[in-house]
């Protein structure tokens, strides 16, 4: 695991420090079910809601409230309440507080909406003290703007937070990296997405002399001076949805920023400018025949990207692509634990669910052969370390699980769980 979600340690700082509170990621430890608790709050992405459940039922059957949120609760609220006292059905931190006097007060509400998207401005630091520092790479993630405007077909975050982006004072987030030490993840859906705000963040990074990742797209390869200033701001690598060498299928998914994008020649531009690409394709949209793994992986290849991930299309509840595949009667596997996009939960249009398996398998595999690998670590000077290091940890994955599996784009597959004790 190479950093931990962000949800919980925000919250945690909202959290009057008379509350004794414990933070548990199941990717890293084991929630144990007996501890001593006076509530419990969980949140969970779909492929971790089964989880999720059962901690949560096992708490209640000791009489322990459970406050259940995140993205699958939010889209799911009535399967989540058979499971919770209290469902939060969208962002947190704007009845965090309501939900702690209610939880002291014994009069939690079954349900918590309908109360719009929260304020950006004031945001706590993440309680990244109460974390397990020494189960992740880094704890340095930030957060600087929520919300995304291109509403994908196979993506729930505009659905869930919002078609405008909503930003955090600049201030305030150099504040935060000042006080980290170490690389920076920052976490934003498409830190790029907005020029303008996007350059006066990365001018105010320049004194900070950090190295940072981030998430963008390819609209960023027509703006030379952002691509200068997030250079010059220490950003090494972005994480660019490519989706598809498909025009076909980016439209169908409406993939906007690549929809009529000469790809090669955006990511020729982005690697130019100093900036590594690590592609995310997504496998099985309905315009992909059997000849999409060879395609896919030779594109990533050719265009030398520092990484890749290669995930099967999944319906996701509260995406356009759920909604069309239950229209369609195409959903085949209801099991949520297998919406991890390394599953098959569907019926493809133009091949069988096994061969589109085995084809991102045989993805994976092509992309990462310690050829490849080799091949395309040596390009850059200066980042063969880093390339190696990324590589061989998507290689050491795969080899342990049969593919490399990444993080889904609507969120991370574990649950996360917050004890809390008044003392």
């Amino acid at each position: 695991m190479l950093s931990p979600p962000l949800s919980l340690p925000l919250l945690a700082g909202l959290t009057p420090r008379d509350v004794d509170v414990r933070l548990i990621d199941e990717n890293v430890e084991i929630t144990d079910t007996n501890t001593a608790a006076d509530w419990v709050a969980i949140t969970c992405m779909t492929a971790s809601a089964p989880r999720a459940y059962e901690i949560a039922d096992a708490f209640r059957r000791r009489g322990i409230p459970v406050v259940m949120g995140g993205i699958h609760p939010t889209v799911m609220p009535e399967e989540a309440s058979a499971h919770a006292d209290a469902v939060v059905v969208g962002e947190a931190e704007p009845v965090w507080q309501e939900i702690l006097q209610d939880l002291a007060g014994n009069r939690l509400k079954p349900r918590y909406e309908n109360f719009g998207f929260a304020c950006m401005e004031g945001m706590p630091l993440p309680r990244r003290d109460l974390l397990r520092g020494d189960r992740y790479i880094t704890t340095n993630v930030v957060q600087t703007a929520r919300g995304c405007p291109n509403g994908c077909s196979f993506c729930s975050v505009t659905s869930v937070f919002g078609k405008r982006y909503r930003f955090r004072p600049i201030p305030e987030v150099v504040e935060e990296v000042r006080s980290l030490h170490g690389w920076v993840g920052f976490v934003d859906d498409n830190i790029a997405g907005h020029s303008k705000r996007a350059k006066e963040l990365f001018e105010a990074l320049i004194p900070l002399k950090i190295r940072w990742v981030g998430q963008g797209d390819l609209s960023m390869a027509r703006d030379p001076e952002l691509m200068s200033l997030a250079v010059r701001s220490g950003c090494q690598a972005m994480f660019i949805g490519l989706e598809s060498v498909s025009q076909e299928n980016l439209r169908a998914t409406s993939k906007r920023p690549n929809i009529g994008t000469d790809m090669s020649e955006a990511i020729h531009k982005i690697h130019r400018a100093g900036i590594e690409i690590i592609g995310s394709f997504v496998l099985g949209l309905d315009g992909d025949d059997k000849d999409v793994f060879k395609k896919t992986a030779n594109f990533a290849k050719e265009h030398k990207l520092a990484a890749a991930q290669f995930s099967v299309l999944t319906p996701f509840p509260g995406t356009v692509v759920r909604q069309q595949m239950e229209q369609e009667g195409r959903i085949a596997d209801h099991d949520w634990s297998h919406y991890t996009m390394s599953n098959v939960v569907f019926r493809p249009r133009n091949m069988t669910a096994e061969e589109l398996q085995r084809g991102q398998k045989a993805t994976y595999r092509n992309f990462y052969s310690l050829q490849s690998i080799l091949k395309r670590a040596l390009t850059m000077r200066g980042k063969l370390v880093l390339r190696l290091l990324v590589n061989m940890s998507y290689r050491f994955i795969g080899r342990r699980k049969g593919l490399c599996i990444g993080i889904p784009r609507h969120g991370n597959v574990s649950s996360q769980q917050g004890v809390g004790e008044r003392v």
